[in-house]
């Protein structure tokens, strides 16, 4: 089911449709998906940066971002009215209480349309810290749907502060094709079936053991008085070299992801 349109939309494409009367900033709304993370900033030399597989999951898709400071405390009751939320000033765009059940929700500024062969997955933004509140993960038919979603997290403390920071992402929006889960195998195997690849599994594991150890080693020698860690020597290369199943050859993979920036198109 596809809605009608007056501008149908090229194969592998996104709009992001300013709703009427938003009058907003679209950047200060929408942006692609940051690589950087405030705790991984925080990690000595801050060689958690080098993990290649969390990096790549910070650098996908694109974020949408929370435009005022705002505190939510719910009482632990089912009614939208036991969601208290103050803003630093008002915005419509901001925190807000609608569903109840200890549920915070954002309104977004956008209606978003995708090609008919997409949707999007709208998630928390991956691998950022929140207190007393987690992301409501959702997959949204845009491809036909007419009317803008809805960001939504869910309180989990009763009576305590849940703090949404100006700026902060809020959400992330994926393409995700539509089929390609129905159209998807998965199978169960014995690994030992494949002695040559569990060869590779279990030395990939010894060297990942040995990484670990030294860098809690690190850390240690650190915390008793000595220099703090580099990281050196505790990831595993093989990953960011992608040697993997090809023997010594090394596989071509993405190890970060560059979505296109935002591009304004409305008429002046």
């Amino acid at each position: 089911m596809t809605a009608p349109s007056s501008h149908p939309l090229p194969p592998n494409t996104i709009r992001a449709a300013m709703i009427p009367g938003a009058k907003v900033d679209p950047g200060a709304h929408l942006r692609t998906a940051a690589a950087t993370r405030e705790w991984m900033d925080g990690v000595p030399q801050k060689y958690v940066y080098r993990c290649i597989p969390l990096i790549a999951a910070n650098t996908m898709g694109w974020e949408l971002l929370n435009p005022v400071d705002a505190v939510a405390v719910w009482s632990g009751g089912p009614m939208n009215t036991d969601v208290q939320i103050r803003q630093a000033k008002p915005d419509k765009f901001g925190a807000v209480s609608h569903f109840g059940a200890g549920v915070v929700t954002f309104y977004v500024p956008f209606l978003f349309r995708t090609s008919p062969e997409l949707g999007l997955l709208v998630t928390g933004p991956a691998n950022q810290d929140g207190a007393n509140a987690v992301p409501l993960d959702a997959f949204v038919r845009t491809d036909w749907l007419p009317f803008p979603f809805t960001m939504n997290w869910r309180l989990t403390r009763a009576r305590e502060e849940a703090r949404f920071s100006a700026g902060d992402p809020i959400a992330r929006i994926l393409p995700f094709p539509i089929a390609m889960l129905d159209e998807t195998t998965l199978e169960v195997t014995d690994l030992a079936d494949d002695p040559g690849f569990l060869a590779e599994v279990n030395a990939f594991g010894a060297a990942r053991a040995q990484n670990v150890q030294k860098a809690q080693s690190d850390v240690a020698d650190w915390l008793a008085g000595g220099a703090e860690p580099t990281g050196d020597g505790v990831w595993n290369q093989q990953y960011v070299r992608a040697k993997g199943s090809g023997g010594d050859g090394f596989q071509p993979h993405q190890t970060v992801f560059r979505p296109k920036a935002p591009e304004d198109k409305r008429k002046r």
